[in-house]
């Protein structure tokens, strides 16, 4: 068994020697290219977050102003007349047809 010192030497060829440079090379730019992208999708997502909470909370404190809600009021209260209107008038035309 060879014994392993300071003074031991060995030898690779150039062309594998390149190789293994330009491979460590190019895995460690994939590497950081990678890391980059998902530290820029990360913040976008939180970013996105931000704003969809900001959104939420907007719509959950929302009321309409004082004249549209009294406009809805009024709207309502016109439906309910209406709907008063034809139910007579389905009477009357009922109880016309019996006479």
């Amino acid at each position: 068994m060879t014994k392993v010192s300071e003074s031991s030497e060995f030898t690779i060829p150039l062309k594998n020697l390149l190789s293994l440079v330009a491979a460590t090379a190019i895995s460690v730019w994939a590497y950081f290219g990678i890391m980059e992208r998902l530290t820029f999708i990360e913040r976008e997502l939180l970013t996105h977050w931000e704003e969809i909470e900001e959104n939420d909370n907007w719509i959950d404190a929302w009321s309409p102003p004082p004249a549209v809600a009294e406009s809805i009021k009024r709207v309502r209260a016109l439906e309910l007349q209406i709907k008063e209107l034809e139910l007579k008038l389905q009477f009357l035309l009922a109880t016309r047809g019996r006479q």
